[in-house]
């Protein structure tokens, strides 16, 4: 994908084109097929090209219209291409040098402010009016792109990375509540907010306004509005979801260079890659596939009744039923997970909770690229789109019972329908228990900003799940406004050369997966979850992948590979006690962790290595090597 970017002084003094080109600079690694500035006056606009579709590869941007005295600039793939083309009367011999960015212009110019309404896939685009001194700028519904922004008193900037952003030398403010919410993985933390207090991410759904008088913020649209689909039979709800996701899936696949699929051992990149490879298979093509795998034996580590942690050999059967699949092992030999942590932070310049699996994602990419391929699938959205569980709430108590037992089901039950008060109550005495199960917060530090008030007042923490309504549990998942990790792997394929697409989070898929009445997620009689996705991939999928009940487990080697960087975490933890990092971690509850580690092999401590260790680890690295202001 490519990237954009822009400067506007709000005082009305010219942009300096040093400024536009340190910005330019910056995110060099967005454009490795060109890049373009344009300014006039108090604006620039920036574009960074990758062609990622044989169309883009006709894309100059930024563009001045005279006559309609604007600028635009645009990064864009746009899936109802076809659509628009006709719409806009588009004479075929010209659409295939009419790149996807043209289009949007096409519709903002017909529709204004609405377009992003008619607009379908992964973009983001800014207009500029001179005239009346007014930017516009939106993103898509839930695609995998990035946008980020900064204003103060004089000025307004925006960027695909803030790297742009930081360039133009804006200091940088510890938002420490962000912080807390992302060691103890409270996706509170997600949507506009940043770890600077100073900029901010436009949300997927999301547009706004920047004028001298204000600055606007809106969404565009709604997935809570998605009605309730009633339909004859189950059968009929697999035909549509078949429908539309095979759609999804083709769209993805317009690319001027080779496509590839990340493949585990599970459902949703399972089902990408079987419609994927069905798909190619009709023009004579194979499908590379990107399986990660432990270097060494976790087993021991992985709780082998509920999770497998080497998922080679049901990436192997999926390729071997789809008959044009080629399976590549990644095994990440080349680095650490210090390292690739260290990785993270260069690219999204702030922590992850997703700090253990840093390493693998980055070799993966890293081997993508090398073959030369230019677009790469994922599922990664699937868990509340196609292979939503369901919800227990959904389907008969004698199955709730069986399921979770008398005593957990009635329990449940009788707390979510406790007044609000009273659940607060109830659960807030557990928190800062739970706490030391998932983060290792100075004590001092989640005082200080009264942490536990914030919980106990906020619905959605995942330690403290009120939530039974099946469509309220998935919006704070899916909902426009709450996810980044979309934007996360906008930036890390940008960093690779890579333009990451995922089918199961488009519009179309999402809405129509919303709609489908949850009991049909969970089958009757056996109580087995994700069974729409289950039933829709028979034929598609071998059952030994469909049917099967465990889940992969991701870094399963984690402990083997610490170990073996055992004297870089012994340097990070002493250098941690006497630096800024003490402030905000609880360093004896690491290093409690780390001998845990290096002498235990089961599933819990490989778990508290990932979610305390090394989550607080990057959080630390993070800490005492960016310059932050107070």
């Amino acid at each position: 994908m490519s990237g954009i970017f822009g400067l506007v002084n709000l005082n009305g003094e010219p942009v300096h084109p040093a400024s536009l080109y340190a910005m330019q600079d910056a995110i060099s690694f967005w454009g490795v097929d060109g890049q373009n500035v344009w300014n006039d006056g108090a604006v620039g606009f920036g574009q960074l090209r990758l062609h990622d579709t044989p169309e883009a590869c006709n894309e100059r941007l930024p563009h001045w219209l005279p006559e309609q005295r604007l600028a635009f600039t645009a990064e864009a793939r746009i899936d109802n291409r076809d659509e628009l083309c006709d719409f806009f009367r588009i004479p075929h011999a010209e659409r295939p040098t009419t790149p996807d960015s043209a289009l949007i212009l096409q519709a903002y110019l017909k529709w204004g402010e609405a377009c992003p309404e008619y607009l379908l896939g992964d973009w983001s685009f800014a207009v500029w009016y001179p005239d009346e001194q007014r930017l516009f700028l939106a993103r898509d519904h839930h695609g995998v792109t990035a946008l980020y922004y900064y204003q103060d008193a004089t000025r307004f900037a925006f960027a695909s990375s803030r790297k742009a952003l930081l360039a133009l030398g804006v200091q940088r403010r510890l938002n420490e509540m962000y912080l807390a919410q992302v060691l103890i993985a409270w996706p509170a933390y997600h949507g506009e907010r940043t770890i600077d207090l100073d900029i901010y991410r436009l949300p997927p759904a999301h547009a706004m306004t920047v004028t001298r008088q204000g600055t606007k913020v809106w969404r565009y649209w709604r997935l809570e509005d998605t009605p309730e689909l009633h339909l004859p039979g189950f059968q009929d709800y697999i035909d549509g979801f078949l429908e539309v996701y095979t759609e999804a899936v083709r769209c993805r696949l317009r690319s001027q260079r080779p496509v590839g699929v990340t493949l585990s051992g599970g459902l949703d990149s399972g089902s990408v890659t079987a419609l994927a490879a069905r798909e190619l298979q009709s023009q004579g093509k194979r499908l590379p596939a990107f399986t990660a795998v432990p270097m060494h034996d976790g087993t021991a580590s992985a709780n082998a009744a509920e999770r497998f942690g080497d998922e080679s050999e049901l990436a192997r059967a999926t390729a071997d039923f789809a008959e044009n699949v080629d399976v590549n092992l990644t095994h990440s030999e080349e680095i650490t997970p210090l390292a690739g942590i260290r990785r993270s932070l260069y690219i999204y310049d702030e922590p992850q909770f997703g700090a253990a699996n840093a390493y693998w994602i980055w070799d993966l990419l890293t081997q993508v690229s090398k073959t030369g391929i230019g677009v790469l699938l994922t599922g990664q959205g699937g868990n509340a789109t196609i292979s939503w569980p369901g919800n227990d709430v959904s389907v008969s108590w004698r199955n709730r019972i069986a399921r979770h037992g008398v005593l957990k089901t009635m329990r449940h039950v009788i707390t979510q329908q406790l007044p609000s008060a009273w659940q607060r109550a109830f659960h807030g005495w557990q928190i800062e228990q739970r706490w030391q199960d998932h983060a290792a917060l100075n004590p001092d530090f989640a005082r200080r900003i009264a942490l536990r008030e914030a919980i106990c007042t906020d619905k959605v923490h995942p330690l403290i799940d009120r939530i039974s309504d099946p469509r309220e549990r998935r919006y704070r998942i899916i909902k426009p406004g709450r996810s980044i990790i979309s934007a996360w792997w906008a930036e890390s394929g940008a960093a690779t050369g890579l333009s990451v697409r995922d089918p199961t989070e488009d519009v179309r898929v999402m809405q129509y997966c919303l709609s489908i009445p949850d009991r049909f997620y969970r089958e009757s009689s056996s109580h087995t979850d994700r069974w729409l996705i289950r039933s829709s991939m028979q034929g598609l999928l071998p059952d030994a992948v469909r049917l099967n009940q465990r889940r992969g487990r991701q870094s399963s080697d984690l402990l083997q590979r610490l170990r073996h960087d055992s004297e870089e975490v012994d340097r990070i933890l002493a250098q941690a006690v006497h630096g800024r990092a003490a402030e905000y971690l609880d360093i004896a509850r690491m290093k409690s962790v780390w001998h845990q580690a290096q002498t235990e092999n089961s599933p819990e401590v490989r778990r508290l290595s990932s979610v305390i260790l090394l989550r607080s680890i990057m959080a630390g690295i993070f800490l005492s090597d960016t310059a932050l202001v107070n």
